[in-house]
């Protein structure tokens, strides 16, 4: 689960004028993100936030890098750089088959959405085909985690850029159901209804020159029935479309729509007779979805993600042989569809973007350090269930980490049973932020029990520390938390079971356990199903601070992340194995972890 709170970069260089299959995912993405409630920063090319995602927080990349090559520059060397000045705590970069950085500062997912420069020989220029075969694998290899948008596309990742399997996730895209059409049933009278190709000309990936050839050895009275409609603008290679259509026996039956704004496209669905998608390699495939929700018949390529997602549902041929496009056309012009309709609008059902976009974020490897698994939330949330657990049957409990604990954790397996237990187990320190930049989890705020115990209200139980302590820390609370009601105290050096008969005789909103690491979680756990109380926190040495027994570091080293400094000086002998030596051995355990996650 994708931390709550947790601000996002999300990269959608390069947008092609809001023109290609990449902008059109990188639009809605962006958009089902922010329906959700998350909180967005774009990484984007000049102009772009400002015409295509009005009211966002955007970083525009200079105006210098309109070029590509010098996009491609500035993405892998100058972004990192600038990316942690965003306050953001993890990054999606939505077209990692095309830019990537040189190191990624914060937990970063990748979407690749296909390898086609594999499968097409022609598919760029030389200097293209060189960044996109040996520089980018290279760097998307450092990504957290991968995501593929079909099956085929993964098995290209593993196959050609050398990504591990467990590093990939297949999220397929999303899609929205073109609206406003009423797209004829096949068994309607279907005459002088199109045969339509939506996609850029380019050539010869997208294989309209297969397709106008395989239109042309179609009966002649079949085509004067069904015009061929290609809408899509000029790009790579299209004069090769242009100078097939001249040549076509049919050609007064082709016509080149060019590029066609989404606001017209219900028109073109609403003529279309048969739906064609003779590309010869698709990371996707985006507008066979659209033709199957508006229930028009298709017909598309075997091979790529084309083959997955028509499968049992579109009429299939291998886009090399123009005979076998051909042959299709004709049995969907001639044969009654309608199972094939209803098949395909059960299929494109299964699709959504805000399905899409969760997928995405459920990507982020999982919060887990030496095997303790951690809920990285924010302070607000963490008191929000804490003031939730007071209304159930039976108590919660709440637990925090350092990289002390984590120290514990890595040669106690016994401790990591019990926090696997518990309700939550909150990031507590810069330790464990740092193993959530290095593992990929994202981590929103530093969610500590010293930090917490003010934002506490209730009736509150103070259970642990020395003799006395607890009893100077309720007097305490009293006078700075009058939202708190201390309703009794027991220290950790008293008798068990007259503790537990003092809490279950007032039954506490909240049960304050300070019995230091791990033998506080583990009392909980071997009590907690005698407890009546709601909720009961592992606080660790918290009652020391509150009691004045041992001062709180000052604000700016809290701030800094260096509060650890000032218990070191406080209590040197105590804390020199655990921060001295325990500090630099959590960081080479991390280290160690993270090649074998790898």
């Amino acid at each position: 689960m994708f931390p709550h709170g947790a601000k996002i970069l999300v990269d959608v260089i390069p947008f092609d004028g809001g023109r290609s299959g990449i902008s059109q995912y990188a639009l809605n993405v962006v958009r089902a993100l922010a329906a959700a409630g998350h909180d967005l920063t774009l990484v984007t090319e000049p102009g772009v936030a400002a015409e295509f995602f009005p009211g966002m927080k955007a970083l525009e990349a200079p105006k210098w890098t309109r070029r590509a090559v010098f996009s491609m520059f500035w993405h892998l060397f100058a972004l990192p750089r600038l990316i942690r000045r965003t306050g953001c705590h993890a990054m999606l970069i939505l077209a990692a088959n095309r830019r990537a950085l040189w190191r990624c500062p914060l937990p970063t997912v990748g979407v690749v959405h296909d390898l086609s420069q594999y499968h097409v020989a022609a598919k760029y220029d030389a200097f293209r085909m060189f960044y996109i075969k040996r520089v980018l694998p290279h760097y998307v290899r450092r990504m957290h985690r991968v995501v593929a948008i079909s099956k085929s596309t993964a098995a290209d990742l593993v196959k050609h850029w050398g990504i591990p399997e467990t590093k990939i996730s297949v999220v397929y895209d999303g899609f929205t159901p073109p609206t406003s059409i009423q797209a004829a049933n096949a068994t309607a009278d279907i005459a002088r209804r199109s045969i339509l190709y939506i996609s850029r000309l380019e050539h010869p990936g997208k294989n309209h020159v297969g397709l106008i050839e395989a239109y042309g050895k179609l009966p002649r009275d079949l085509a004067e029935k069904h015009p061929l409609v290609l809408a899509g603008g000029d790009w790579n290679g299209s004069e090769a479309v242009h100078a097939a259509v001249a040549q076509s026996p049919y050609r007064d039956f082709i016509r080149l729509a060019g590029f066609v704004p989404t606001a017209d496209l219900p028109r073109l669905w609403a003529e279309a007779a048969v739906y064609v998608f003779p590309s010869r390699f698709e990371g996707f495939g985006l507008s066979l979805l659209e033709a199957m929700a508006v229930g028009v018949p298709t017909a598309c390529s075997c091979t790529s993600s084309l083959g997955e997602l028509g499968e049992g549902v579109a009429e299939l041929f291998d886009p090399e042989y123009s005979d076998a496009i051909a042959a299709a056309l004709v049995k969907l012009l001639t044969s009654d569809n309608t199972a094939r309709i209803a098949a395909g609008k059960a299929r494109a059902a299964e699709f959504s973007w805000a399905r899409c976009a969760q997928g995405l974020l459920d990507a982020f490897p999982k919060a887990e350090v030496f095997g303790v698994p951690i809920h990285c939330e924010t302070m607000e949330t963490a008191v929000q269930q804490i003031a939730q657990a007071r209304d159930t049957a039976h108590p919660h409990f709440f637990s925090f980490v350092n990289a002390h604990c984590l120290n514990l954790a890595y040669s106690d397996g016994d401790y990591v049973e019990v926090l696997k237990r518990c309700d939550r187990v909150w990031p507590d320190g810069t330790g464990v932020r740092m193993a959530g930049r290095r593992y990929g989890f994202p981590v929103p705020a530093n969610v500590n029990g010293t930090d917490l115990f003010p934002l506490l209200s209730g009736r509150v139980f103070l259970y642990g520390a020395g003799p006395g302590v607890a009893e100077r820390a309720a007097a305490n609370i009293k006078k700075a938390h009058p939202q708190m009601e201390v309703v009794g105290t027991a220290d950790g050096y008293g008798d068990e079971r007259a503790a537990i008969s003092t809490i279950n005789r007032v039954e506490p909103d909240v049960l304050l356990v300070a019995r230091g690491v791990p033998l506080q979680e583990k009392w909980i756990a071997a009590h907690l199903h005698e407890l009546r109380c709601g909720a009961v926190l592992a606080v660790g040495g918290l009652l020391d601070f509150v009691s004045g027994r041992i001062p709180r570091a000052p604000h700016w080293m809290r701030c800094l992340g260096i509060e650890w400094l000032y218990r070191l000086k406080c209590e040197p002998i105590r804390m020199f194995r655990r921060y001295v030596i325990g500090n630099p051995l959590f960081l080479w355990r991390l280290r160690q972890r993270s090649g074998a996650r790898n």
